[in-house]
């Protein structure tokens, strides 16, 4: 905004307090202007819309005296002597028309009534447009304006066809009206100075002008090509507020409508000028006397700010002496009004300041002191803190900064971000080369806040330096960023800890997964190869070997290897405990030998040092292993690189050779277990073999005694007791063959589909026939499973009979069967006395008594049908238990996999053992 004056703004003011009684004026001028035009071409309208129908009268009028005249029996003789008299007298009594007139179908005229003209020479008129429309169409026509020969005038007039009896024209009858005549009619229908009528025909020639009695040929054709004009034609009225008008020039205002049933157009026009000169006066008026209220304003208005402009020069000398200082300066002012007031408030303003520069200088004083405080603080901060300016150059420091940076504390900070970069070698924390952008100076100053941005800095002295930098800008109180804050804490020494502690860490997980890799396997070959490819990853080693020691050999036995090429192999695959090999030296010495690099010892083995020359190996170490004080082998890693071992390192090569010691005495265990559990499986075999034949013998004859011998009742007693305990060693060495045949690795099961439902109600009724238990069978139906028909059937006995044996007499069996979804359940229950909690665990094992010898219930039978029907369910991937409470009974159930091929197995059996705790589901 421009400066002004007081003085002058006042003035201004007054202006445009004037302003909206003009913009008043010119709106209320324009209304009236558009209500003076409406109301002027409203009267136009009505005005030319009542000349329009008189027109149209009028015009009607002559149509009607045609037809009269038409229907003339004098006028239908065309006979001219009396016609011409007949018109005569009809024309001194109808003064309102000039002439008429009677022509043959030849255009010849027969009949003249025009006074003081005469009938001679005779008119022919055959060549008319309005004659050939008339005989053409046998109607009447009402012509165009036409200039006339007798009289010489401009005249238009109406054609009526002369008919004869059958309809036919045979003549016209024309009735002539001049156009002057027409025009004095309406001289009196204007409603004002300066407003004119006209008519117009179709063509758009005029018949008459009221502003010009007396129109030329031009004059007449002014409106022919007036384009509003055929608008009008075609039956709408039209109002023009502004147009040129064709004849005279002038910007006019009026309204144009068409003669109803006839195609003219009647106009009624005045000049603009002349129709709104009395609203110009008007407002010539009121602008004068609006101009001379402007001018009385302004008067006063230069009185008011000559009055008020000079108390306002005071305060502002005043509020320049307070700016330079001068706190006890006042002004006096005595208008009475608010001015006044104002001049008081800034006297009392002047002394507010001056009590405030005195606080204010305090608190400088203050402000001062805690500064230095907070420069004391900073400068004792551990961490660095750097400041960089918008420029994008780091300005300032503290103490630990400019330690940081090797800088010296007097010497002034003023470096630009790309030789900070440059000089101390920035790099992202994986070593690639940090961009300016990437700059957490330069992040700050873009408004990014970040924390824990690691990074590496190579300080004056060469040293490599782990960072971690944490920033954010710096902004005024409008938001503006003025500085760039980053701070960075030195994190090397805990880098370096935490790697240590990840490097032991790691060192956990490498011997937790030789572990359990060697807890899985316990054939020697493959835990050989765990151990070899374990101590790959786990020692950092390039190539490894391990060998075996022979029980009473005084030799090793390559076992397994990786990375050593096959002449290295050949070559090792035996050797001596003499042989010059640091693996040789290591078994003799039976302790860890060590070679960081071979072409550097002093006297290393000979073998080693040509084996390792011609692979590329720099780095042996041999490991002995022991397990239970006696040597079971070497292992030996190689390096490709140089490599110094610390304490912890030679350590954990002697723990993961420890590990690698017991897992191969366990294989040779498992192997010597095995071999026993064959040998065990093979006298079984035998022994059953051998039973089987006399245990036949002597059951036969006990029966054919017992039948065909008659003898004492005490030698009948003893046959008896000799079958009955016959039969129950042959049903032990039933089950011993059984035990035998389920061996593991032997084919156990011949499966197909079998109906579990079928099975256990045949098996139930074969049972019930030979007890007097009753059984009692709820069984669902239950889909088909995948197993062997007669085993499945030994179960389903075994559980019967020993569900029969421990019950009471008489009492009841229970036996369901149903489905729980994609395995089918088989529970057998009893009433007997139940199975102590100690025992059950054991109850799967062979020839176990679950009752305890004189408890109630005790049978003194044992047997292995529960052990073998432990075997059968686990190998086809069931799972079966007991439930039992002592003192109400017992409850064996078995499930197995409705789907064929199910994998389920208890989770600690595998390979079909089938002996052990472990194996069995309580």
């Amino acid at each position: 905004m421009p400066r002004l004056p007081f003085h002058r703004k006042l003035l201004l003011a007054f202006a445009a307090v004037l302003l909206p009684v003009l913009v008043l004026l010119c709106a209320d001028f324009v209304l009236n202007l558009q209500r003076t035009q409406q109301t002027l071409l409203d009267a136009q309208g009505l005005t030319a819309q009542a000349v329009a129908v008189q027109v149209a009268d009028s015009l009607d009028a002559a149509v009607e005296l045609g037809w009269a005249l038409a229907n003339d029996p004098l006028v239908r003789t065309l006979d001219a002597p009396q016609l011409d008299e007949h018109l005569q007298r009809l024309a001194r009594h109808l003064p309102r028309y000039d002439a008429i007139g009677v022509y043959d179908a030849s255009g010849l005229n027969r009949g003249w009534g025009v006074l003081g003209l005469p009938a001679e020479p005779r008119l022919q008129i055959g060549d008319r447009p309005y004659f050939q429309r008339v005989m053409a169409t046998n109607a009447p026509v009402v012509s165009e304006v036409l200039q006339l020969r007798r009289p010489l005038s401009v005249a238009m007039l109406v054609s009526v066809p002369v008919r004869d009896a059958r309809g036919r024209a045979v003549g016209v009858v024309n009735v002539v009206m001049q156009t002057e005549r027409l025009a004095q009619r309406y001289q009196m229908a204007r409603l004002q100075p300066g407003q004119d009528i006209m008519l117009m025909d179709s063509r758009g020639r005029l018949a008459f002008h009221t502003g010009y009695p007396h129109l030329s040929n031009e004059q007449s054709l002014a409106f022919a090509a007036w384009k509003p004009l055929q608008e009008v034609l075609l039956g709408s009225s039209l109002n023009l507020d502004r147009f040129v008008h064709p004849l005279t020039q002038e910007l006019s205002l009026g309204a144009f409508v068409s003669t109803p049933r006839h195609r003219w157009v009647v106009g009624v026009a005045s000049s603009r000028d002349s129709a709104l000169a009395p609203l110009y006066a008007g407002l010539r008026t009121k602008l004068l006397a609006f101009g001379g209220i402007l001018l009385l304003s302004g008067c006063i208005a230069v009185g008011l700010a000559r009055l008020y402009s000079k108390p306002v020069r005071r305060l502002q000398l005043l509020a320049h002496a307070l700016g330079k200082g001068a706190l006890e300066q006042r002004v006096r002012i005595r208008t009475g009004d608010e001015l006044e007031d104002l001049g008081t408030a800034f006297n009392e303003m002047a002394g507010q300041i001056a009590q405030r520069q005195r606080e204010v200088n305090a608190l400088r004083a203050e402000t001062e002191h805690h500064a230095g405080q907070l420069r004391a603080i900073i400068a004792s901060v551990p961490d660095a803190i750097f400041l960089a300016s918008p420029e994008g150059v780091l300005c300032d420091a503290n103490l630990a900064g400019l330690r940081l940076l090797g800088i010296e504390g007097g010497v002034p900070l003023n470096m630009p971000f790309a030789e900070f970069l440059r000089r101390y070698h920035l790099r992202h924390l994986d070593g690639r080369p940090m961009a300016l952008a990437q700059l957490p100076l330069h992040r700050a100053l873009s408004g990014e806040t970040f924390t824990d941005v690691e990074m590496r800095l190579r300080d004056p002295w060469g040293q490599e330096r782990l960072l971690s930098a944490n920033g954010a800008p710096v902004k005024d109180a409008s938001g503006n960023i003025i500085l760039g804050e980053t701070v960075i804490h030195d994190i090397t020494g805990r880098r370096k800890d935490e790697e240590e502690r990840s490097r032991l860490l790691d060192r956990e997980r490498a011997l937790a997964r030789i572990g359990q890799a060697l807890v899985r396997e316990v054939e020697l070959e493959r835990i050989a190869h765990v151990a070899s490819e374990q101590s790959l990853h786990a020692l950092g080693a390039d190539a490894v070997g391990l060998w075996l020691v022979q029980p009473g050999q005084p030799h090793l036995t390559l076992l397994v290897s990786h990375g050593l090429s096959k002449t290295v192999r050949e070559r090792c695959r035996e050797l001596p405990f003499e042989a010059p090999l640091l693996t040789a030296q290591a078994a003799r010495e039976e302790k860890l030998q060590v070679i960081e690099d071979i072409q550097g010892a002093k006297a290393p083995p000979s073998l080693s040092h040509t084996l390792a020359t011609g692979e590329g190996f720099r780095s042996l170490v041999s490991v002995p292993l022991h397990s239970r004080n006696h040597l079971v082998g070497v292992m030996t890693c190689f390096t490709n690189t140089p490599r110094q071992f610390s304490s912890r390192e030679l350590e954990f090569h002697i723990t993961v050779g420890q590990l690698f010691a017991v897992a191969i005495e366990k294989a040779r265990l498992f192997q010597e277990v095995r071999e026993a559990l064959r040998l065990r499986e093979e006298f079984m075999s035998a022994a059953a073999h051998e039973l089987r034949t006399p245990v036949t013998t002597i059951q036969t004859w006990a029966d054919i005694l017992s039948r065909m011998e008659e003898g004492s009742v005490r030698q009948q007693k003893g046959l008896a007791a000799i079958a009955r305990s016959t039969r129950r060693l042959a049903r032990l060495v039933e089950h011993l063959f059984s035990a035998v045949w389920m061996a593991p690795g032997l084919p156990k099961l011949e499966r197909d589909r079998l109906d579990l439902k079928a099975l256990v109600t045949e098996r139930v009724k074969s049972l019930s026939r030979t007890t007097e238990n009753p059984i009692y069978l709820e069984a669902d139906d239950v889909p088909a499973v995948d197993a062997d028909h007669q085993r499945m059937g030994e179960v389903v006995a075994h559980l019967l009979e020993n569900a029969i044996r421990y019950s009471p007499p008489l009492g009841p069996i229970e036996v369901r069967l149903s489905s729980e979804g994609n395995r089918a359940l088989c529970c057998i229950s009893d009433h007997g006395p139940g199975i102590p909690l100690d025992r059950q665990p054991h109850v799967f094992e062979p020839l176990y008594e679950p009752l305890p010898s004189g408890a109630p219930g005790y049978v003194g039978v044992v047997g292995m049908g529960l052990h073998l029907s432990w075997q059968i369910i686990e190998a086809h991937g069931g799972h079966i238990w007991l439930e039992s409470v002592p003192g109400e009974g017992s409850t064996f159930c078995f499930s197995l996999p409705v789907q064929k091929g199910d994998p389920a197995r208890p989770p600690a059996c595998e390979g079909g053992l089938k002996s052990g705790p472990h194996c069995r589901t309580l």
